[in-house]
């Protein structure tokens, strides 16, 4: 007898003994499920069938992130991404005051307009961290650091002075000295030297040890990344995939950042470029905002001189075509680092700051020539990325156990255990039976005892086994969806629900679920999904059993599809963008526990069902 037709035996013996059992206690997360409709409800357990996917590539061609760092997984091993990106020049028209053409026609009216001399002082590559300041209370501070999040009356300092109170005076309501003279604030009468335009932020999608030290580098990027498919004849949009690394193919140019750095997670103090005559404070010294925290990083000022200030009122810089013809872009890479470090950035708002000086002329405010100067000022352009953008992926895989799981999938063979990890492993789930004259027996049995599918609960534990819960990759959310095409399932569709608290991330459709549960020690326990309809569905009105993709999930609301290939047959097929997104990974016990131990921990399909 075959291993496949003896566990078909098995599970269905297990099922014929369950499903006469009546009258049967059921408890959901915490809460007894309770229908006043119905006296006598039951509930039965169905097999599952995982299998394991890998991937060798994914689309990642403009992501709402850039991925950036090196990140050793003790079970998984490690991932190191990097990014390139054009740049969008669409925001600058001219430099200084005037267009070229003014500067080289002049005016006949207008005696302000002189040639200007451009001449770059600095060059700044800005990355901004994601972040949130979250203030529930609207006090001033946010809920990460509040006292009582919800009291605008609480006092976060414990300095006797509430933290509204603290806003109110432009204090620090996180300091009990918010000007670090000495004395403290109940006492102090002059608070001058705290600057209250100063912000505290929560600093997201950092990983691994903030206070690592790296070699960041950036690169001219020289390959042209045209946003058209070439080989489609630029009828549909080109797509870029997480396995091109275009500095390890050679298609880098120019050096324009190599040094070691470490992160800074406080706001950037950004000065004033002109000082006012009027007053006697020199400006330029002076903080005129301050920038939310992010990698801030100096460029190689001579080549943004040579290839964007230079050219000033030419073609090249007159539409985003021409410029990414001219200068294709820019890679980021990080390597030499003292310890794990990834780092999810926001790319869209990321920009290149061109400082410059360039001749002014004031006339002072006069009528007259003779006080006339032409005098030197100081001013700022910037070019954000955009256009096309692609993240690199490389996965190194230490685990052999996941590389046997793999294997013996691609023959398949149902998994012993499940392995999810950003958009390089994924599952592919079949619900009741492994093959269509198993599904038909199972159906047709249900189906003709007349019963109402009252719940159906998909639940996923967590191989604790494999987890150390100081682990920060744990992902919050897992994700469920038709395999052969990407799209959503029913119980997703129809789920309206939404997390109005605030601070909750990727919470709603909380009852279609796939959200972390905990047991009572407040251990990472299990995944839950409930997909009541897309199971009634198949009972009772004969839909199909479609595979189910599993993945990892960054964001719940996030439907779009992107192409994946599978490893290793190289199947094309559709995921999810928020898993591509996302790099996160988790254990989870599969549908085939290889020992006595792990039954009661593996993959189930719980039914709650009444007949009528």
């Amino acid at each position: 007898m075959s291993f496949r037709n003896y566990h078909t035996i098995l599970y269905f013996a297990f099922f014929s003994i369950l499903i006469a059992s009546c009258n049967k206690e059921y408890f959901t997360v915490g809460a007894e499920l309770y229908n006043p409709e119905f006296e006598d409800l039951n509930s039965v357990v169905f097999p599952v069938y995982s299998y394991q996917e890998s991937m060798s590539k994914v689309q990642t061609n403009n992501l709402p992130n850039a991925h950036l760092g090196k990140y050793n997984d003790n079970f998984y091993g490690r991932i190191e991404s990097s990014f390139v990106s054009q740049l969008d020049v669409s925001f600058i028209n001219i430099f200084g005051d005037f267009s070229q053409e003014q500067e080289i026609k002049g005016s006949d009216t207008d005696i302000r307009v002189i040639n200007e001399e451009e001449v770059l002082s600095a060059v700044y590559l800005d990355i901004p961290f994601f972040n949130n300041t979250n203030d529930a209370d609207t006090d001033g501070v946010i809920d990460l650091y509040d006292v009582d999040p919800n009291d605008s009356s609480s006092d976060s300092d414990g300095d006797g002075i509430s933290d509204i109170d603290e806003l109110r005076a432009e204090l620090n309501p996180l300091s009990n000295d918010s000007d670090g003279d000495g004395i403290l604030d109940p006492e102090d009468d002059d608070n001058a030297g705290y600057d209250n335009r100063k912000q505290v932020y929560e600093i997201d999608s950092i990983y691994g040890n903030r206070k690592a030290s790296f070699d960041l580098k950036v690169y001219e990027l020289t390959y042209y990344l045209n946003s058209f498919d070439v080989q489609n004849n630029f009828e549909t949009y080109a797509m870029y995939f997480s396995d091109q690394d275009f500095y390890a193919d050679g298609f880098s140019g120019h050096v324009l950042h190599d040094e070691n750095i470490s992160l800074n997670l406080e706001e950037v103090p950004v000065l004033y470029y002109q000082d006012d005559p009027e007053t006697t404070v020199i400006e330029t010294d002076e903080i005129e905002y301050y920038a939310s925290p992010r990698i801030r990083v100096p460029l190689n000022v001579e080549f943004f001189q040579r290839r964007v200030m230079n050219f000033e009122g030419l073609d090249q810089l007159k539409n985003a075509d021409n410029f990414n013809h001219h200068l294709r872009g820019i890679i980021v890479n990080a390597d030499n680092f003292s310890d794990d470090l990834y780092m999810l950035l926001d790319i869209s708002n990321t920009q290149i700051i061109l400082e410059y000086n360039y001749n002014y002329y004031n006339s002072q405010g006069t009528a007259t020539l003779d006080d006339d100067v032409i005098e030197r000022r100081k001013k700022s352009s910037a070019i954000p990325l955009g256009g096309v953008s692609v993240n690199n992926f490389s996965y190194q895989d230490s685990n052999q156990e996941v590389q046997r799981v793999i294997a013996s999938s691609s023959e398949g063979l149902p998994s012993n255990k499940i392995f999810l990890q950003g958009s390089k492993l994924a599952s592919k789930i079949k619900l009741f039976a492994e093959n269509e004259f198993d599904l038909d027996y199972v159906i047709s049995d249900l189906a003709s005892q007349d019963i109402i599918i009252n719940e159906a609960n998909l639940i996923f534990n967590i191989d604790q086994s494999a987890h150390d819960y100081s682990h920060d990759l744990l992902p919050n959310r897992i994700y469920l969806y038709s395999y052969d095409n990407g799209q959503t399932i029913e119980d997703y569709n129809k789920d309206f629900t939404i997390d109005y608290r605030v601070g909750n991330v990727n919470t709603n459709k909380y009852i279609f679920g796939g959200l972390l549960e905990y047991d009572s020690d407040n251990i990472p326990e299990r995944y839950k999904f409930n997909i009541t309809n897309h199971v009634n569905n198949i009972i009772n009105k004969d839909s199909l059993n479609i595979d189910l993709g599993l993945v990892v999930n960054s964001d719940i609301e996030d439907i779009t599809l992107r192409r994946a290939f599978s490893n290793p047959k190289n199947t094309e097929m559709l995921m999810p963008t928020s898993v591509i997104t996302s790099p996160y990974s988790v254990v989870l016990h599969g549908s085939h526990p290889r020992d006595s131990v792990n039954i009661s921990k593996r993959l189930l399909l719980e039914v709650l069902y009444t007949k009528y």
